[in-house]
This record gives structure tokens, C-alpha cells and sequence, in this order.
């Protein structure tokens, strides 16, 4: 496979710019509402165990979402919202659309070489509005895309041990990068899986030997060749 790793919430900065916007936001920051903990340290294991690329952003999601399409209202959050039209073009100038665009060439160069599959790594908080999540992972993709459904299948499978459901927290298929990049590549070029751990496990002794299980299971997936990637156009 030819893969690509990336981290769309891998920290909680605030640009000195934009933290006069932020003061007393402190709490949100910290919370899961301000980057998704354990993302980057996960993307970049993967990316360093696997010998592949690794797009990554440390700002913070309350600053500006790079998981959401410029269309979607939570790109910017309370807080940015009070920026003027200016304000908000230069804020998508200096993050959003960099990360956007590093991801896009990375696609397309991994593309010409048949299909990239593309791993989005992300973490979700155990409890949400009251309500206990009861999965240790989860792979969202686009369950019409048949090597997306295969690649899931084969991951869930190689990842014996932790609790695995597909397309959840969240539908793979709702406004995000993957889907993004879905809608600018076809089935032969693309594929994206967002991974999503759950953040009990950041938090616990044994997150190392998670990591760990998660990459394996990826190795072992890439090596059996459960999805050959397309051949390159002649």
C-alpha cells in the first residue's frame, strides 16, 4: 500500500496572534473540544514504524478546524468567529489551507504510483454529553468505496484484543478530509480510513503497547496485501 499518515488535531496551540481572543479559554483548550490527545504521538509512531510520510498540525482545533470543509460554520470556533473577513482569510492562509494543500500533493505524488491510502489519526473522549462510548477503536470510512470496506474488514481483524467498531464515534462519510479528498479522487487513486482511539487509552499505562498493537496490525494488513493497490496508469 501506498500509504500517508496525517494528524489534523495533534495539539492545542494558539498562535500569540490570536491569544488575546483566547484568554479565559483555557479549560476548553485543555479538553478534547481543543485537540484530539495521544493523535500525534500515535501518527507519528505509525509514520516512523512504517517508513512513511506524516502530515501534521499542532494548532489548535478552537483556532481553526482542518478536519472541516471552509463550508462548515466549526471550521472556526466562538472563539475566531469574531475575526473580520481579513482577519479570517490570513488565519486560512497561515494554517488551514498549508496542511490542506501538503496533504493534497502527497496524495497525488502517491497516487501516480497506483492508490494511496491514507490514514487520518485522531481520538475521541470516552464520555460525551452523559453518554459511555463503548469501543476501543474505531475506522471511518466510506462504507461504497469497496477497498476502503476491505482495508477496514482486514485492520478489524488484525487488531484482535481491542474492541473495534466501524464507522464509529462518528460516520465515516460526514464532513471531513477523507471525504474531501474522496470527492476530488476516484476509487482507483484514493482511499481514506480515519482512525479513532479512545482517549481512556492515551490515558492508560499501557498506551506504548496499544500503539504498538495498532501498528502491527497495519504492518501485517500492508504486508498480506488484503488491498493491492492500483496499478499505475501506463
Amino acid at each position: 500500500m501506498n500509504l500517508l499518515v496525517t494528524c489534523e488535531h495533534g495539539g492545542n496551540e494558539v498562535p500569540r496572534e490570536y491569544r488575546g481572543l483566547f484568554r479565559g479559554a483555557e479549560r476548553a483548550l485543555e479538553s478534547h473540544r481543543g485537540w484530539d490527545p495521544g493523535a500525534l504521538e500515535l501518527a507519528e509512531r505509525i509514520a516512523e514504524e512504517l517508513g512513511v510520510p506524516l502530515v501534521a498540525a499542532t494548532v489548535s482545533r478552537l483556532v481553526v478546524d482542518l478536519n472541516r470543509s471552509l463550508s462548515n460554520r466549526a471550521v472556526l470556533s466562538e472563539w475566531t468567529r469574531r475575526l473580520d473577513g481579513a482577519g479570517r482569510t490570513r488565519l486560512m492562509a497561515r494554517y488551514y489551507g498549508p496542511h490542506r494543500e501538503a496533504v493534497e500533493r502527497l496524495v497525488r505524488r502517491l497516487g501516480r504510483r497506483g492508490r494511496a491510502v491514507h490514514i487520518a489519526v485522531h481520538s475521541f473522549t470516552p464520555v460525551l454529553r452523559g453518554a459511555r462510548r463503548d469501543a476501543d477503536i474505531g475506522l471511518l470510512y466510506d462504507p461504497t468505496r469497496g477497498p476502503e470496506r476491505e482495508l477496514c474488514g482486514a485492520w478489524r481483524a488484525a487488531l484482535g484484543g481491542l474492541r473495534v467498531r466501524m464507522n464509529y464515534p462518528y460516520r465515516g462519510t460526514s464532513d471531513g478530509l477523507t471525504s474531501a479528498l474522496r470527492r476530488r479522487h476516484g476509487v482507483r487513486r484514493y482511499a481514506g480510513i480515519e482512525l479513532e482511539v479512545n482517549q481512556r487509552l492515551v490515558r492508560g499505562p499501557g498506551w506504548t503497547r496499544v500503539q504498538m498493537a495498532i501498528v502491527g496490525s497495519l504492518r501485517r494488513v500492508r504486508e498480506s496485501g488484503a488491498v493491492p493497490p492500483e496499478r499505475p496508469c501506463p
